[in-house]
């Protein structure tokens, strides 16, 4: 036990150890969020990517692939999720050195996912096959790595690389096999590029790189899904209350204020949609009091008006972070895949030590029905989503067909100006365009926005002001690829690929043993 406890410091010593490789690994990571909003240069993650690649193919242990994996991951979440800092000490009240340590541990364990990558990539390459190892090899363990980090503990799909390349010839891959399709043209690409730079046939290189955009270039102009009725006309409220005033006892009737102000305002709406617990206190308490009259109005004019709120019993456990339709209450959206560590806690006992060992804030959402059926609003079904949510398409493609178009709301003032805001809404327009849905998106302080089928923003209000976002969202019917099969294509391709290649080194092996 002693010696195994010393080889794993041993370990654990030379992970950290800051060779040049790994230097460099660690650089390229932290370039790739460039690639991402709110930057969005989409070229930098293609040379990121291609350079990781070029280090695997040179390291000549699994240690070094899995550290190079480790240190890339490092830099890439290092800087692309550094919001997390922000919301735990600035609004969660977390002490300063716990904060560094909490964003360092969440950073480290999301560079588990490219650790695990560079390990795959050492264990199955053959230094041989070059041309193998840079587009087969390479890239199907990029995105067996970002599968893993978006579905571990519920997962957490931050900085997923297809989401990138939006708005690229290669996000024609999208409506088929989703953001994991474009992440893997990526990584392809990104082996070609290495394989152009190493090798004198740079031809064959140059044909197939040019034919995978050329191929995702035309499938952008397949039409998977057709517009259905009229436009619905919709009222997105952004009342930019800031975090540290939103809980607060003395903002709760100002906040209200604002809310029945601007919906009063746009009561000749289709929909008026009010972001992410934009009542800051149970709707069972605010429905015999402060919001009373207002619901009343809201039932006798018949409109459609979503409003963010907590639902549940003062004093039972169980309570959701919901979306109620004020003008017939009993249409409620329990949000469902909560935030791991955040909003519930896998390890509630540990945690709940920890809250008291060291005064970090603790407290946990129920999760709603992952069935829920879609509310009718504006004369169609719409599906619901919070928050995070937003990021697990194969979750809200199973409103589809039924919801013609889609309403998501949140509170991004937790992560207000950091990278986070923007990182959302681009995840969002991913969904857009893999689901074949226009999303209205309502938040308290940006980026609040409408979303076209083909991830394009349609309107928007600028962030950390307040407004009311009025526009028109055009209801669709039928299903993308995506949408009918999720992640299943990927999976079985994957699936087949590994399986080949275990099978082939295993028949290996028994053939060297025979001749033995």
């Amino acid at each position: 036990m002693k010696q195994v406890t010393i080889a794993f410091w041993q370990s654990l010593k030379e992970l950290s150890k800051p060779t040049q490789p790994a230097s460099i690994a660690l650089a390229l990571g932290a370039i790739s969020v460039l690639a991402f909003a709110p930057f969005s240069f989409s070229p930098v993650i293609l040379f990121t990517i291609a350079g990781l690649f070029l280090l695997w193919q040179d390291s000549e242990t699994a240690f070094d692939s899995v550290k190079l994996g480790l240190w890339f991951g490092m830099g890439m979440f290092g800087v692309g999720v550094s919001w997390l800092f922000s919301s735990m000490y600035f609004y969660s009240g977390v002490a300063l050195p716990f904060s560094i340590l909490l964003t360092f541990g969440f950073v480290l364990f999301l560079a588990l996912s490219t650790a695990l990558s560079g390990w795959m990539a050492f264990y199955f390459k053959n230094p041989n096959r070059i041309v193998i190892n840079l587009v087969l090899l390479f890239p199907a363990v990029w995105v067996v790595g970002e599968l893993f980090r978006a579905t571990i503990f519920g997962g957490f799909p931050f900085l997923l690389s297809g989401v990138s390349h939006l708005h690229t010839w290669l996000d024609g891959y999208a409506p088929i096999f989703g953001v994991w399709g474009v992440s893997w043209a990526i990584a392809i690409s990104a082996g070609l590029l290495v394989w152009l730079f190493r090798s004198k046939n740079w031809l064959a290189a140059s044909i197939t790189l040019c034919l995978l955009w050329s191929v995702g270039g035309l499938l952008k102009d397949v039409e998977w899904v057709k517009p259905l009725d009229n436009p619905i006309d919709v009222a997105l409220i952004q009342a930019n209350i800031p975090q540290e005033e939103k809980w607060q006892r003395e903002a709760f009737f100002p906040t209200l204020q604002k809310y029945i102000i601007h919906t009063k305002n746009n009561m000749d709406a289709d929909v008026i949609v009010w972001p992410e617990t934009a009542v800051p206190a149970y709707y069972d308490v605010v429905e015999r009091g402060a919001l009373l009259q207002f619901i009343k109005d809201a039932q006798i004019l018949n409109t459609d008006i979503v409003i963010g709120v907590i639902d549940g019993d003062i004093g039972v456990d169980n309570y959701y972070n919901a979306l109620i339709n004020v003008r017939n209450p009993e249409d409620r959206y329990y949000k469902h895949h909560l935030v791991p560590f955040s909003e519930y806690f896998p390890f509630t006992s540990a945690f709940e030590f920890l809250t008291g060992l060291f005064n970090i804030p603790f407290a946990t959402f129920s999760a709603g029905d992952p069935n829920q059926k879609p509310m009718k609003l504006g004369g169609h079904d719409v599906s619901l989503s919070i928050c995070f949510e937003m990021a697990f398409g194969e979750e809200l493609a199973t409103q589809l067909p039924e919801a013609k178009y889609m309403i998501t709301v949140s509170n991004d003032a937790w992560f207000a100006n950091t990278f986070q805001p923007a990182q959302q809404l681009q995840d969002v327009q991913m969904r857009a365009l893999e689901l074949g849905r226009e999303v209205a998106r309502s938040t308290n302080t940006g980026y609040t926005a409408i979303i076209d089928i083909k991830g394009n923003i349609k309107y928007e209000i600028a962030p950390y002001q307040e407004g009311v976002l009025r526009g028109k969202v055009q209801p669709y019917e039928g299903l993308t690829f995506y949408a009918q099969w999720k992640r299943l294509p990927v999976l079985f391709l994957l699936f087949m690929f590994f399986g080949f290649l275990l099978a082939k080194r295993y028949l290996l092996k028994g053939r060297l043993a025979e001749s033995n």
